[in-house]
């Protein structure tokens, strides 16, 4: 059966966790989307770093967002439920003409793909109008099919 310290006990493992905690910054509980880079990627072997929150060996990342795209980092490697974030940035900062550029990159790739969602709706929207207009049609040339089959049978009656 596991022992629980008393809540007025304190190990200085705690007190180094809890430290640590409260000194980061909380751009670091943001986890960048990412991609994978076979040359970094795995677990943090060379280091005893671990997630802040999980206790457990920290992973290796490239992001994948903003300005910080292919800026590797180490982080949490919990996929499940909460994430740590980014622990240790690996790569400085690109420099402020990169993020400019990197910007101007994503905004555009995140205005094209807006412009392709509002040209999908335009389009189902007009599908919904030409079925609407083809069912409308089918049942006037049934209509019609009906008429003329009633005005053979009246000249023939």
């Amino acid at each position: 059966m596991p022992s629980w310290p008393n809540s007025n006990e304190t190990s200085d493992d705690d007190d180094e966790y809890m430290s640590e905690f409260s000194s980061m910054n909380m751009e670091y509980f943001q986890t960048p989307d990412t991609v994978i880079d076979p040359s970094f990627s795995g677990l943090v072997t060379e280091s005893d770093r671990r997630c802040i929150l999980h206790r457990e060996r920290a992973g290796k990342f490239v992001a994948f967002e903003g300005t910080d795209t292919g800026r590797r980092f180490i982080g949490c490697a919990t996929e499940d439920g909460v994430n740590c974030g980014v622990l240790e940035w690996v790569d400085a900062p690109w420099p402020v003409i990169l993020q400019r550029c990197l910007t101007k990159l994503w905004d555009m790739y995140h205005e094209e793909n807006l412009g392709r969602v509002q040209d999908k709706e335009a389009h189902e929207i007009e599908v919904e109008k030409l079925k609407k207009e083809l069912d409308s049609l089918g049942h006037q040339y049934s209509q019609l099919v009906d008429d003329v089959s009633k005005l053979f049978d009246y000249q023939d009656g």
